[in-house]
């Protein structure tokens, strides 16, 4: 039995903004009409309306959290259907702080009202734990691991919980940040293993300046990943494209499709996008050294621009824009709502970390569509970056529905890299 925690008798509002100046691009339903699924079945336009706010406090409470409240943070999720932001804290008697520096963090932030959950456990200790559990080795098979929605414990998902649960202890131990030792509560779920997206096509024979879901592939290869996070150094300003870790090796020389569009496996390649340099297993991504890229990414009706990046949070909704789910007629698969914010999974021998999301039409994602740009949807036509494409459900299945990847975020810290600023 999952134990949820108590939800306090709080409710905080953190900050009313102004109006937005004119119109907004699409009006939003009232949020209490609206469940979860309705959210995520909204129109993208629409649906930005609804979340912008929420993103925005969800964002500044996460930030704060993860620097100045560390021991007593556990964590922030979406309410679209209330238009409340969630707030776990170990100790709700620090919600006041938390919210007064979340609001200096950010003075232009325009935020719904804040719910306070108690939890048991602060992030810190439930990040350690679920990697912990993801990277021990078991009798059983184990494909991922991640906190509990209420912070009360991890999820390890197996393919036999009753099995798992009577092999193993019913808890973890690690060390939390003061040192001393914490027993940490499993509950093992039923899962599955996730499927690298790797082969196949989309956008087939695009030209510099490459944007996210541009098609990739090798020299003399016959799979095809997606373009993702157009970057560049922070170090030089010199422009790169990031791509998954999984589709090519180091050194190898990776360029768009050639032929007729869709012709896959037809072995032939076209314009140069750049050279396998830097490499990361822990966030799945790898760094295409080469021709020029910009800050887009290629929608159903167009290029739109990528003008900021941001983590993904529980109850939000996003996008993508992989390869083979557009030659297969959906080519940009969104109203993916986020279930799972802080994941490690196992892929081609390592562990990745990042969040999974599920498809509320049921498509998700397909091979081919690895290294796709995810992304949510903005007010004002614009898109904000959030990650890329890494693994998801089986294809065929009803698993297809799940999308796996790391966030943009993460990567660009860990390879030195920020937004390209060129759309």
């Amino acid at each position: 039995m999952i134990v949820r925690c108590r939800v306090l008798a709080l409710v905080v509002a953190l900050l009313t903004g102004p109006a937005p100046v004119g119109a907004p691009p699409a009006l939003a339903p009232a949020p209490s009409l609206l469940s979860a699924a309705e959210v995520a079945a909204l129109d993208p336009d629409a649906q930005a309306v609804l979340l912008a706010p929420l993103r925005a406090a969800a964002a500044a409470l996460d930030a704060v959290g993860r620097s100045q409240d560390r021991d007593v943070y556990a964590g922030v999720a979406l309410d679209a259907s209330t238009g409340r932001t969630d707030l776990y804290l170990t100790d709700p008697g620090a919600a006041a702080g938390v919210l007064a520096a979340a609001r200096l963090h950010d003075p232009d932030l325009a935020a719904n009202q804040v719910v306070v959950h108690r939890a048991a456990y602060a992030l810190t200790v439930l990040d350690a734990a679920s990697r912990q559990a993801v990277e021990s080795p078991e009798p059983y098979a184990l494909y991922a691991s991640y906190p509990a929605p209420d912070a009360s414990g991890v999820r390890v998902e197996v393919r036999d919980p009753v099995a798992a649960s009577r092999e193993s202890a019913p808890d973890l131990e690690v060390a939390s940040r003061d040192g001393t030792r914490v027993r940490v509560p499993v509950t093992f779920v039923a899962g599955s293993p996730r499927v690298a997206h790797d082969w196949d096509a989309v956008k087939w024979h695009d030209s510099a300046p490459f944007i996210g879901g541009d098609v990739l592939t090798s020299d003399g290869d016959h799979h095809y990943c997606t373009a993702g996070l157009p970057a560049v150094r922070k170090k030089d300003r010199h422009p790169v494209m990031v791509t998954a870790n999984h589709c090519f090796g180091s050194g190898d020389r990776v360029y768009t499709a050639a032929g007729r569009t869709w012709a896959y496996r037809n072995g032939r390649t076209g314009r140069y996008v750049g050279t396998v340099t830097r490499r990361s297993t822990a966030y799945d991504a790898e760094v295409l050294d080469g021709a020029d890229d910009a800050a887009d990414e290629s929608d159903t009706s167009g290029w739109k621009p990528l003008t900021s990046v941001a983590y993904s949070y529980r109850g939000d909704d996003v996008c993508h824009s992989g390869a083979r789910s557009a030659a297969d007629g959906h080519p940009t698969p969104c109203g993916i709502e986020v279930t799972i914010d802080d994941l490690y999974f196992r892929e081609g021998g390592h562990t990745v970390r990042g969040v999974e999301g599920e498809d509320v039409h049921g498509w998700g994602s397909v091979n081919g569509d690895s290294g796709g740009t995810v992304f949510a949807v903005q007010p004002h036509g614009t898109r904000q970056l959030r990650g890329q494409v890494s693994s998801g459900g089986a294809d065929g299945t009803d698993d297809q529905r799940r999308v796996d990847w790391p966030e943009a975020v993460d990567i660009f810290r860990t390879l030195g890299l920020e937004l390209d600023p060129e759309t």
